[in-house]
């Protein structure tokens, strides 16, 4: 009986024991959001970021490269999300987006700056994971 009161003293005095956290996990998410009118049909869409390229076939879900693209990825004609596992949140990407139809580059590596907006912490303010959502825009010189 002992113990147990000294080690219901030590969880009172230290917060958040390991054993007290629950174990609901999150993912980082980067939205990105592109210039208005500048996506219009299906297009190939790459982002780069921390030495990794992810891919995806956007606003064409039934082709065959549709297959192939990154689960980290989801794109429709306004914005783009990349999640990632918590605390690898990338601070910038590199975009390129590519009219799948015309074969017409519409953006051309241009690199996006990620601004931490909000935090999630599913299993308490004292207990891990924080994941950190972070939002971005494509500027492209001439666009709206």
């Amino acid at each position: 009986m002992g113990r147990l009161i000294v080690a219901a003293a030590m969880v009172l005095m230290c917060g958040c024991a390991e054993e007290t956290c629950t174990q609901i996990g999150c993912g980082d998410t980067s939205i990105v959001t592109f210039p208005r009118g500048l996506v219009e049909g299906p297009y190939d869409l790459e982002v780069t970021a921390m030495g990794t390229t992810w891919r995806a076939r956007c606003l064409q879900p039934a082709s065959a490269e549709a297959v192939e693209n990154s689960i980290e990825l989801e794109c429709d004609a306004n914005t783009f999300e990349l999640t990632l596992p918590a605390g690898t949140s990338p601070r910038e990407v590199q975009v390129t987006v590519v009219d799948v139809v015309s074969e017409t580059v519409l953006i051309a590596a241009v690199t996006v700056a990620l601004d931490a907006v909000s935090e999630d912490t599913p299993n308490g303010p004292d207990c891990p994971p924080i994941c950190f959502i972070r939002n971005g825009a494509v500027v492209v010189d001439g666009a709206e």
